[in-house]
């Protein structure tokens, strides 16, 4: 079954994707439901979703700062897009962030079935796509190597997925979802996890400020540097730093 979560801010889109979509008749799951873009991207760190459906208009957070997101960090996910605006504008945005389908709300119980098939057909392909690839194990072996060894030459830096892609001449999405097929891991993930490794050494072993680090280590914020830390390891970095002073045991 694949995974599938959503968000819109209107309550009865909310409980007719949950009441009156058949899911299960497009081989599909219907994991979550969140009442804007935020909570949405949560899930999808949490979840790791399939297939994204996700309102244009949104408090918080838009459908298409969504958008935007899984473009930058997942772009494996395709994403549907929910509206009740027709205007040109936000479909060229759309567009530009590679959304998979664009569904007006008025005609949503006829027409968003139809963009989940297609985002299914899309995985069925990339997945049959790989498979052929397989056949060339080591040519695949190969990418992952080149993939991982550009990680650990570049993560303290601010890199895009679409600089790794470049550097290695390969497709943004085939290299995101490639690693994830081959890894059981999201590429970004990854990154964010050997920066926080390396920010750990510097709250050890220097008196780096706090921002300092942050920008050290590859993050834009120091603010979300910090939020990102306390996530991955429990504690902000200013207590992991006192901690580590009065011996506490590693995290």
């Amino acid at each position: 079954m694949w995974k599938v979560i959503a968000a819109d801010d209107e309550a009865y889109i909310r409980e007719a994707l949950y009441k009156l979509i058949s899911w299960e008749k497009m081989d599909c799951s219907l994991c979550s439901v969140c009442s804007n873009g935020k909570e949405l991207i949560m899930q999808i760190e949490a979840e790791r979703p399939d297939i994204i459906i996700a309102d244009i208009r949104m408090p918080v957070m838009d459908g298409l700062e969504v958008c935007r997101y899984v473009y930058e960090t997942c772009p494996e996910i395709p994403v549907i897009l929910l509206t009740a605006y027709s205007e040109f504008e936000y479909a060229k945005k759309a567009i530009r962030y590679s959304a998979c389908e664009y569904v007006l709300k008025v005609s949503v119980l006829e027409e968003l079935p139809k963009a989940v098939q297609k985002a299914v057909g899309e995985l069925r392909r990339f997945h049959e796509e790989l498979e052929g690839k397989n056949a060339k194990l080591e040519t695949t072996a190969t990418l992952q190597r080149q993939i991982e060894q550009y990680i650990e030459q570049n993560y303290m830096k601010r890199i895009s997925l679409d600089e790794i892609a470049n550097e290695l001449h390969a497709n943004r999405s085939y290299l995101s979802r490639l690693y994830k097929e081959k890894t059981g891991m999201n590429l970004f993930d990854v990154i964010v996890k050997k920066r926080i490794e390396a920010a750990k050494g510097f709250l050890q072993n220097t008196e780096m400020k706090t921002y300092e680090i942050s920008d050290a280590v590859g993050f834009d914020n120091a603010g979300y540097f910090s939020k990102v830390f306390k996530k991955q390891t429990g504690l902000s970095p200013k207590e992991f730093r006192n901690g580590k002073r009065n011996g506490m045991e590693e995290i």
